[in-house]
């Protein structure tokens, strides 16, 4: 009685009579998960639909970087829907994300609903547009997180000097500075201003402090590069993420669009061969 009054909230079958509810209620078992048990895994050939009684269901795919979560089910709603019309692997895994039950239909009894119910096979075609229509939503509102932000978040104190050292010395300010204090140097070491300069003409003093500058200041540019080759590899994972997220998208509105023209025309086809002539 109760999955009965279950499946008459869910939409697809919110509409249609108890006899017609009946024959998927007898055919239907309750199975429970626990949090993180699969339900089922990418390209496992399908036997169920699945009705959440209770808990949350992760729909994800695999990918590279790591399985990316499509879709977040929760109580009251379905998944498993496409293999009811063409009973292909899953292009998807599910698993329980908390202590789950589910209600547990063959594919044959809801395909037989779908076949001799015009309002039923309606209502699936609907239901179908809907999600195409999420999905597409929900690729348009695909965020990117900043690389630049992750990089500013794992630098320490020497990274920031390192970086302000490098954006320093790499300006016109630090050669026209340098350029003056060279020239002051010179000037303040001339005998013609000083009878005993503490650094004479060739300005040893001065040839020192030159070599210890470069001789820190290369290696602490070369901390500063290394730190940007850490950002270009960050954003090459990031572009690489964001391809195989756009890419599995597409394909899946591909799909679903398929899978809806076929259906609607093997419907119209049904419809033209029942009509009376």
């Amino acid at each position: 009685m109760e999955q009965t009054e279950l499946l008459s909230k869910l939409v697809l079958f919110r509409d249609l009579p108890a006899e017609l509810l009946h024959p998927l209620q007898q055919a239907a078992a309750r199975r429970s998960f626990a949090a993180g048990e699969p339900i089922f895994h990418h390209g496992e050939a399908p036997d169920f639909f699945y009705v959440i009684e209770n808990g949350m269901v992760d729909v994800a795919v695999p990918a590279r970087a790591g399985d990316i979560v499509v879709a977040s089910f929760e109580r009251g709603s379905f998944f498993g829907e496409l293999a009811v019309f063409d009973r292909q692997p899953r292009s998807a895994g599910a698993r329980a994300v908390a202590d789950t039950s589910l209600i547990c239909i063959p594919l044959e009894a809801v395909a037989e609903l779908v076949e001799n119910h015009a309002p039923a096979a309606r209502q699936f075609i609907g239901i179908l547009a809907l999600r195409l229509r999420s999905a597409d939503e929900l690729l348009s509102r695909l965020q990117v997180q900043n690389v630049n932000e992750i990089a500013d978040e794992r630098m320490s104190l020497g990274d920031r000097i390192a970086d302000k050292v490098a954006r320093f010395g790499g300006s016109w300010t630090f050669i026209t500075s340098f350029m003056g204090f060279l020239l002051l140097w010179m000037l303040g070491n001339t005998a013609y201003l000083l009878s005993s300069p503490p650094d004479p003409f060739p300005y040893i003093f001065l040839n020192l402090i030159l070599s210890c500058i470069a001789a820190l200041q290369a290696p602490v540019i070369m901390m500063s590069q290394n730190r940007q080759s850490l950002k270009d590899r960050l954003r090459a994972d990031q572009e690489f993420q964001i391809n195989v997220q756009a890419e599995i998208a597409v394909q899946q509105l591909h799909r679903k669009v398929d899978e809806l023209r076929g259906t609607m025309l093997q419907h119209l086809h049904s419809a033209e061969t029942r009509r009376p002539s």
